[in-house]
Parts: structure tokens; C-alpha cells; sequence
């Protein structure tokens, strides 16, 4: 059986369902990537994910080079470009991921689908995660109950010796960035940004054993602040991205690395790490269901009764909240390196986004492109989940409203992250800068808003559509198809140590 592997976001060797499974059940094979206008020219695609998916191409390319597999990179309507292949390559199936992307993706797929039936190509798509093709969570709840992917053996690299060679003119090679950048005019004159974590196969096993031997014991309690999240954080978001390491492997190194630290008298420092790294794996997945179960996320608030909240999508705030001109620092320290680095911490993307929908009353649908484009790991549905929780439109989540003061005093009281960002406030005291907000200071914009007030207001208008007899309703229906439904356990009363009150009361109070 001739053969396609339709490249998508796995940009690996190790662990490729579609790879492992397409060599063994063809007598030819021939890898495919093709570059879609469509999608980089929407506008949640960025320079950042071009350099990253160039760097996964290559990568995987000069991998299966070298073990004797010629690919095919090209560019143009996945269609037409499947069309002309076929006519010179005449093949019988196509292997690619299962994709939760974006509603581009997911239209292109289902135009590929048609396709392929008229064809008569048989496209097979293997799952690489525990997110249930077109289910929802309460249906993936009970498919998790009986086996776990994630935590099955992952796969080796194939051995290739067995297939027939494809013909070397249906050969291409991958495109150069300038050839790339010529190509789409919105990325024309552009560089590299050096910048970014680099996106290929080789680097992520190596991010992965510097984490789980070195960085990663520093995991929890780590990655809350800017200034040792990038350090203590496994830095693999990019990579579990775009596919140039599958979860699955992270999971078995994980395993391995636990067994390792038995008798490592750092044991417990490292279990508490490592325990809090897999819970957030585990998340991710939860993240992205949803997406699968709702594709009109990225339009459409996943509790419809939050459809018509008012927000104001004044651009200038918008602007300023993108170049990192608010005057308020620990934002603009955030929103600055986001533009340079294309990472932020989990708690620091959270304030953003809150300070954006509740402090200066944008819509997440206003702020989802600007800054998917920013974030070099940019993943469709934990984006969209969590602008929305964040927003607070999900319904059955605590709203959160970050104090930008608070995270700068809590995570950067020496004022390091800030400084190395805003240049205009190197020579100021950690004091000057907690209150920069509310003063004049030479060279840095003030407060362009009262965050107080606006995040008050906005805040009541929340709660209003929340304690309506009809959105209890639709909340409701939509906890059961879209929350986590943890069990809850009956409570015994007990006295707390005083550091869980306190954070009880934050957390109830929505003042994190």
C-alpha cells in the first residue's frame, strides 16, 4: 500500500502513531508537510509560530533523512497540493494526529475529509493524547476510567528498512525562512528572533532531562514568579505544542525519574515537584477537550448566558495593554517579555488577561489573537479555556481578579523581573514601583486606568448574569459537560493552620 504521512503538529520520531503504524502497513511512505496560507495568514498565527514550526519541520526532516526517508515540504490550498500528489504518487492512504486546533483546522479537515471519500483514500488519524474525538468531558470522565493513554509505553523509532523507496522527484525540500517570510506579506523583511526556546525533536529530550535532573526541583513554589519560573518551570510547553515530544514521553521519563530518586535525600523536596508537574499535565488535556466538544470557542463563550456581556474593546487600551504601556509595571513588565520571549509563567498570564478583561473592559474575543500570537507555545484549547476562565464567562469557576500590585509584591518584591523589563524604571525603588501606578514618574506612562473602580464594575456586571435564575440553569448543564466534576468530600470541621485561612479567604474573596 502506497502511503502519505500527513505532517501536522508532531514533529517527532519517537512515540509517532502515524509514523510507527503507516511503516508497517505500507509498502511505500512518503512524510508530507504543507505550509497553508489560510492558516498563517489568520490572525492568531504569528512570526513566533512560524519560526517554531520551521524549526519542527527541519528538524524532523534531517531525522528521517538520515535514517533513509525522503519528505515532501510544500506550500499552497492542502487540497490542490494533495491533488497534484496524488496524480504523480498514486496513494491509497493518508496517516496523520488527530488535531484540536482552531475552526481554520478544523474546516480544512473537514474538507480533506470530503476529499479523501471522493478519492476513495482511506485517512486514518491517530490520537496522541486522552482528548476524545468529538466527546465531551463528562464523556471523556468515563473512557478515562477504564485506560489512560498518556500513561501507556511509548512507542520507539520505527526501523524503515522494510520500505520501498518513493520515487526522489516527489522529494522537496523544507522552505528557508526567507523563502517563508517572502511568502506570507505580513511576515515580509522579518528575523529570527533568537529569543525562543528552540522547536525541534533533539532540544525537547534535552529540555525534558534538564528538568527531571536538575531544574525541576524547584518546581513547586517555582513557577509563581517571573524571575525563577523560567528556570524552575519544564520549559516543554512549546515542544507538547507543536509535537516535537509526545506527552506520553514525558509521562514514562517522569515514571523512570521517580524510581531514580528513592534513596536521593532530596526526595521529598523532589516529589512535591514532580507530583505538581504531573497535575498539570494531566490538565492539559481536560483544557482541550473542550475545545473538541465546543469548536466555536474562539467566538462564542462556552456558557452562552455570558453572550452578551458588555465590555467597552476601547483599541487604545488594547494597544497599550499590547505594547506594555498601562502604567501599571508588573503588566507591562509581562506583556514586554511575552513579546520578546514568547513565554510567560501560568500565574503572570493569568493577571494579564484579568487585568485586560476586568481593568480595562476588553473582551476576550478582542484579546485572544494578539495574544495567542505572543505565546510561542500557543496550544487552541487551553488558550481559549482559560482566556474565558479568566474572564470569567465560563460560569462554574471562581472569578479572579489579580492585583497587579499584589504579584509584583508577592513575586518580584526585589523588583528584578520589572527592572530588567522597563527600562524607564531601573533607578527607582521597589516602593516607587509598587505605587507607579497612582504617580508621575519621568519617562513611564501613569495608571491609564483606576483599576479599583473598573474592575468593580466589571465585576458586578459578572455576578449580575451569574445569580440569574437562567444562567444557574445553563451553568449547571454546562459544569456537567465541560468541568472537572471533582467528588466532593463531606467536610469535618477542624482548625486550619493559619497560612489555609488565609488563602481560603483569597480565594473566596476572588482576590488573588
Amino acid at each position: 500500500m502506497k502511503s502519505v504521512w500527513w505532517i501536522k503538529r508532531d514533529f517527532r520520531i519517537s512515540d509517532n502513531q502515524c509514523l510507527d503504524e503507516a511503516s508497517k502497513q505500507s509498502s511505500t511512505l512518503l512524510p508530507f508537510f504543507c505550509w497553508e496560507p489560510e492558516i498563517l495568514n489568520h490572525g492568531d498565527y504569528s512570526l513566533f509560530h512560524l519560526q517554531a514550526q520551521m524549526e519542527g519541520v527541519l528538524g524532523l526532516y534531517k531525522s528521517l533523512k538520515k535514517r533513509g526517508l525522503i519528505s515532501r515540504v510544500v506550500m499552497g490550498n492542502i487540497v490542490e497540493q494533495l491533488e497534484t500528489l496524488f496524480k504523480l504518487y498514486p496513494f491509497q492512504a493518508i496517516y496523520s494526529h488527530q488535531e484540536t486546533g482552531n475552526l481554520i483546522s478544523f474546516n480544512r479537515d473537514n474538507t480533506v475529509r470530503k476529499w479523501c471519500i471522493a478519492r476513495g483514500i482511506k485517512w486514518i488519524e491517530k490520537n496522541p493524547s486522552s482528548v476524545m474525538r468529538g466527546g465531551n468531558a463528562d464523556q471523556r470522565r468515563l473512557k478515562l476510567r477504564q485506560s489512560d493513554f498518556r500513561k501507556q509505553k511509548p512507542l520507539a523509532i520505527p526501523v524503515f528498512e522494510q520500505l520501498k523507496s518513493v520515487p526522489q522527484p516527489l522529494a522537496k525540500a523544507p522552505l528557508s525562512w526567507g523563502e517563508l517570510t517572502r511568502a506570507v506579506p505580513k511576515f515580509s523583511g522579518s528575523n529570527q528572533n533568537s529569543s525562543l526556546v528552540k522547536v525541534d525533536e533533539k532540544s525537547a529530550l534535552e529540555t525534558l532531562a534538564s528538568f527531571l535532573e536538575n531544574r525541576g526541583i524547584g518546581y513547586a513554589g517555582g513557577i509563581s514568579s517571573p524571575n525563577s519560573a523560567f528556570e524552575s518551570g519544564s520549559r516543554l510547553s512549546s515542544h507538547l505544542a507543536w509535537g516535537t515530544i509526545s506527552l506520553r514521553s514525558v509521562f514514562d521519563q517522569l515514571d523512570k525519574r521517580r524510581v531514580e530518586l528513592k534513596d536521593d535525600h532530596d526526595r521529598s523536596q523532589w516529589n512535591r515537584s514532580l507530583r505538581a508537574f504531573e497535575s498539570r499535565l494531566f490538565w492539559r488535556d481536560h483544557f482541550i477537550q473542550r475545545l473538541e466538544a465546543f469548536p466555536e470557542l474562539e467566538n462564542k463563550a462556552l456558557n452562552s448566558a455570558y453572550a452578551d456581556l458588555i465590555y467597552e474593546d476601547d483599541l487604545s487600551n488594547l494597544d497599550a495593554w499590547v505594547n506594555g504601556r498601562t502604567g501599571y509595571p508588573m503588566v507591562d513588565a509581562c506583556m514586554r517579555c511575552l513579546q520578546e520571549c514568547g513565554f510567560l509563567n501560568f500565574r503572570m498570564r493569568a493577571m494579564v488577561v484579568s487585568f485586560a478583561c476586568y481593568g480595562l473592559h476588553l473582551s476576550w474575543k478582542t484579546i485572544h489573537e494578539p495574544l495567542a500570537g505572543m505565546f510561542h507555545d500557543y496550544e487552541p484549547g487551553i488558550h481559549l479555556s482559560q482566556l474565558q476562565m479568566q474572564a470569567g464567562v465560563i460560569g462554574f469557576n471562581a472569578i479572579r481578579v489579580y492585583s497587579p500590585r499584589k504579584q509584583f509584591l508577592d513575586h518580584d518584591p526585589n523588583a528584578l523581573f520589572v527592572r530588567k523589563w522597563i527600562p524607564e524604571l531601573r533607578d527607582k525603588t521597589p516602593a516607587e514601583i509598587a505605587h507607579a501606578d497612582e504617580s508621575f514618574i519621568d519617562g513611564y506612562i501613569p495608571g491609564i486606568v483606576n483599576l479599583k473602580d473598573r474592575s468593580q464594575e466589571m465585576k458586578n456586571r459578572v455576578f449580575a448574569i451569574r445569580k440569574s435564575a437562567s444562567a444557574k440553569k445553563t451553568t449547571q448543564k454546562m459544569l456537567k459537560l465541560h468541568g472537572s466534576q471533582k467528588q466532593k468530600k463531606p467536610q469535618r470541621k477542624k482548625t486550619s493552620p493559619k497560612g489555609q485561612m488565609t488563602l481560603f479567604k483569597t480565594l473566596r474573596s476572588g482576590k488573588t
